[in-house]
């Protein structure tokens, strides 16, 4: 079996196999079951790291790891992962009340603006660190390498957002922050911003996780205090979905450059 292939198998084997059983007992309210929640989300990275060790061995682990803790980049890039998706996040907001206007109430509170930074870096370890060694870590250079960037970032969005199909049985918060339809579109959007953040920044997965960790933020903090219906929801997607746009032909002419003698 192909390693991409294999790696996919894994990943939805083991968190699936999780999240399923869980979602049809239902929540008990013990910490056992957001535990296995919460170790089921852990399966991208496991598996990329299971399939970087049968591809690469020892040397291949050294290289994932050295991209997660390769600080070095550009300021500028640190700026638009972290306040990116926030920004998206506040236009959606400030949209939703030009457009509604007093039904979506919106106030950025003194004690909302210092939640940012804690939700920011609380939730590394739930949810970007259990995936993004596997989805952008390992996955995307190989499918890229098959299929080309903007292909190879689709397919891997795809998968991505229906990885998470169990959460929408499970009480974890995720349905009621944004419907089905709007999330899957979403995450497939973000596949392709990802991407693009990964190539411009040289594969370096410590950029992706710290993007992933805000755009999770960005939600619960933002999109949760606009307090109405799913309308901000719906203009944060149709934002990601523009700016997935974009950063396809940015991928597509850094793809060019390169094929260029």
């Amino acid at each position: 079996m192909g390693s991409e292939k294999l790696f996919f198998v894994l990943v939805y084997t083991f968190s699936w196999s999780i999240w399923v059983p869980v979602a049809l007992v239902g929540d008990d309210g013990s910490g056992l079951h957001h535990l296995a929640v919460g170790v089921a989300a852990a399966g991208p990275s496991l598996a990329g790291l299971i399939c970087t060790a049968r591809d690469r061995g020892r040397r291949g682990l050294r290289r994932l790891f050295a991209s997660l803790v390769g600080w070095r980049v550009r300021p500028k890039w640190y700026f638009l992962c972290v306040g990116g998706p926030f920004a998206v996040a506040l236009a959606a907001v400030a949209l939703h009340r030009l457009v509604v206007g007093g039904d979506a109430m919106f106030g950025l509170e003194g004690s909302t603006v210092l939640l940012a930074p804690v939700l920011l870096i609380v939730g590394l370890p739930l949810g970007p660190l259990q995936e993004e060694l596997g989805w952008r870590g390992f996955a995307l250079p190989r499918l890229i390498d098959r299929w080309g960037s903007v292909p190879a970032a689709l397919v891997l969005g795809v998968a991505w957002a229906l990885w998470h199909l169990p959460l929408y049985a499970i009480d974890t918060g995720v349905r009621e922050r944004a419907p089905l339809g709007a999330f899957l579109i979403s995450v497939v959007a973000l596949s392709v911003v990802y991407a693009w953040f990964w190539m411009v920044t040289v594969g370096n997965v410590l950029v992706a996780v710290l993007l992933h960790s805000a755009t999770n933020a960005a939600g619960v903090i933002l999109l949760e205090d606009a307090n109405s219906d799913f309308g901000p929801i719906v203009l944060a997607t149709l934002v990601t979905v523009g700016l997935a746009a974009v950063a396809a032909r940015h991928l597509r002419r850094g793809e060019q450059d390169l094929a260029e003698p």
